[in-house]
């Protein structure tokens, strides 16, 4: 009888959408994701990502060829630590403003979110402190060539799922886009 309930459960867990990385989401052309390779992988306890990326992001143009836009996007999932918390840290290049969007499960729950610039001498400026929801697109306005701290938590507290979270950054609005959004109109929790 066990062993049937067993079985039973692991053919649901098959049945069941399961959660695709975020690198499997198509971008638009010219758009190129440029977080690390191991940006998300967490390998030290604590809430601490590091950096996400080498390459600013930004709009760039080399020369005679087309703009690119770089943006960072974890290659996967983000999660909080058992305080509920997650910090990382982005690099921008030539832009004044900043959009960034929080793809996360449909759970009750609240995220917050809270960037601060950091200087050379590591001291820190606050810039954005709110709420955030799903698919909703938001803006700071940045220094050029700052590095920004992304500080996310939850008061969240029953739900292991609601610690799950994707934060996209990027230096255009891609609402422009209205065919390709590489937003959450499709969460990888459908």
């Amino acid at each position: 009888m066990c062993f049937r309930g067993f079985v039973f459960g692991l053919l649901l867990l098959g049945l069941l959408p399961s959660p695709s990385r975020a690198e499997d989401l198509p971008l638009p052309a010219g758009v190129v994701n440029v977080a690390s390779p191991d940006f998300g992988d967490r390998s030290s306890p604590g809430s601490d990502y590091g950096m996400a990326n080498v390459k600013p992001i930004e709009v760039a143009r080399d020369g005679q060829q087309a703009e690119e836009i770089r943006i960072v996007r974890p290659r996967q999932e983000l999660r909080l630590s058992r305080r509920n918390e997650a910090r990382f840290q982005v690099r921008l290049g030539q832009v004044n403003v900043v959009y960034f969007w929080l793809e996360a499960p449909p759970v009750h729950g609240q995220w917050r979110l809270r960037i601060a610039v950091v200087y050379p001498d590591n001291a820190r400026e606050m810039i954005f402190d709110s709420n955030l929801k799903g698919d909703v697109i938001n803006y700071a306005w940045a220094p050029a060539g700052a590095v920004l701290e992304f500080y996310m938590s939850s008061v969240e507290q029953t739900f292991k799922l609601s610690k799950h979270f994707l934060l996209t950054v990027s230096p255009v609005n891609f609402v422009t886009w209205h065919n390709f959004l590489p937003v959450p109109n499709r969460t990888l929790w459908d």
